[in-house]
Formats: C-alpha cells, structure tokens, sequence
C-alpha cells in the first residue's frame, strides 16, 4: 500500500468540487485542519467566487471527506482568467 501524500496548497487558490453538491468552491490558501475531528480545508473566498461577490474575503472551509475533485491555481490573478474564460464561454454557448 502507498504511502498517503497530503497535498500542499501554500500560496494557492484551489476550486473544490464536493461529492454531494453541484456548486463549487473557490478557497484561497487553503490550510488544513482538524475541526471536531474531521479534516478541512480552511481560507478566504477570493474575488469573483460568489454572485455580487457578496462574499469576498469570508472565511471559508470545505470537508476534506466530502471532495470530489479539485483544481489548483497558482495565483487568484490566475483564477480569475480562467473564470473570464469559463464565462466567457458560457455567454456564447
């Protein structure tokens, strides 16, 4: 059996898909910890994550059993192309 590897999200803005929602969520610098036992990742919501983006800078956490998937950006400058891209897209399909 391999080794468990815990991923390093140091200076990144990472999207986390969860298993039992359709919604993403957007964490900058997430960090880990533990919180009445159970995994998180905890940091803020970046800028253009949220409708209105009504909350910008909030402290966020997302379960680590509950992930689907992810995706690591290497900066939120990074991030928020690839949004314009994802919606620019959206508008034209």
């Amino acid at each position: 059996m391999k080794k468990s590897k815990i991923p390093d999200f140091s200076n990144k803005l990472v999207s986390f898909s969860l298993a039992t929602d359709d919604h993403t969520y957007a964490i900058n610098r997430p960090k880990i910890e533990i919180q009445l036992g159970r995994l998180f990742l905890v940091g803020t919501v970046p800028a253009g994550a949220s409708a209105g983006d009504w909350s910008e800078g909030a402290v966020c956490a997302v379960a680590w059993d509950q992930v689907n998937n992810y995706l690591v950006f290497e900066s939120a400058q990074h991030y928020a192309k690839a949004l314009r891209k994802f919606r620019k897209s959206k508008r034209n399909s």
